[in-house]
């Protein structure tokens, strides 16, 4: 099955782009099929248990069976490299080319997927910013493609963004963002550190299969799950301009471990470009969505010649 085809997405008008950039999100309701959802949700259980479609893990991976506290929220970072209907959605050439139209890029690339299951009775992600995290690349931006797997609900630890805050200074990498018990203090000492009064954060409320675009450097995150019978599935796809490189900066714990030694260059191995207006796009994508396997064309080709 080749990557997801998701039409809603090459539609995006001139208003949706100013929206974008003056509220710092763009919502897009109702974009994957019944489908897409329901293979999405049916990978969640198999990544959390360990059961991965490729033999690799993803280079992330918070929360365990029998090990983690129950009432954390579950995160995982680079599932696509584990698991092929993640793989779908993240390698989307229709999320990458309305990633690059929202952000004035004339490409863009993967940087990494995360994958988020607040179940009922969980704890609050702090609210951050997303670019805080990318001070290890140059530009130090990215761009997230935040997608539902569930309905989402006001109350029911679901997405919050605060309008017009990507506007705001970039704060350095936070210690922590999981179970905060006040998980609006980052954003409010950042407010105050810039002589601004914050607006209230928006929470989203929307159908299982939507979307929500937002600037890497908007204030979002999300309460605590205090019901007994929602839960709240989603992915977030943080995607890169095409152009960017690793910087010379120290840190990138985890990524940086994919720089080639004086290459500041980002590899389509680990960094796939998604799309571009030039027409490039990483040539082994989708025969990866189709086997799990990453392959040049020449590769495939010799492949079937020799079956």
């Amino acid at each position: 099955m080749a990557s997801f085809d998701l039409p809603r997405l090459r539609h995006i008008d001139d208003d949706g782009v100013a929206d974008f950039r003056r509220d710092g999100f763009l919502i897009v309701e109702r974009v994957l099929s019944a489908d897409q959802v329901a293979d999405l949700r049916d990978s969640f259980p198999k990544l959390f248990a360990g059961r991965f479609d490729t033999g690799i893990y993803p280079d992330e991976w918070h929360w365990r069976e029998g090990m983690s506290l129950p009432d954390i929220t579950r995160h995982m970072a680079n599932a696509w490299k584990a698991d092929l209907a993640v793989a779908r959605l993240a390698l989307s050439a229709d999320i990458g080319r309305a990633a690059a139209q929202l952000g004035g890029w004339p490409g863009c690339r993967l940087g990494q997927d995360t994958i988020w299951w607040k179940a009922p009775k969980t704890k609050s992600i702090a609210l951050h910013q997303d670019s805080s995290f990318m001070d290890f690349l140059s530009p130090p931006r990215t761009l997230t493609c935040w997608v539902t797997l569930d309905d989402t609900h006001a109350g029911a630890g679901t997405l919050e963004y605060v309008p017009g805050s990507h506007l705001w200074p970039l704060t350095p990498l936070p210690d922590t963002f999981h179970a905060e018990d006040d998980h609006h203090a980052m954003m409010r000492a950042a407010a105050d550190a810039a002589g601004i009064t914050p607006p209230a954060p928006v929470p989203i409320v929307v159908p299982a299969g939507s979307v929500v675009f937002h600037a890497g450097e908007i204030w979002h995150g999300s309460g605590p799950n205090p019901t007994g019978d929602l839960m709240r599935r989603s992915i977030g796809i943080h995607m890169l301009p095409e152009a960017v490189e690793f910087s010379d900066r120290p840190g990138g714990y985890i990524y940086r471990r994919y720089q080639r030694t004086g290459d500041p260059t980002l590899d389509e191995s680990f960094f796939p470009v998604l799309w571009s207006q030039t027409g490039h796009r990483t040539t082994w994508i989708e025969g990866y969505c189709r086997t799990g396997q990453r392959r040049l064309p020449d590769d495939a080709a010799a492949m079937t010649a020799s079956a």
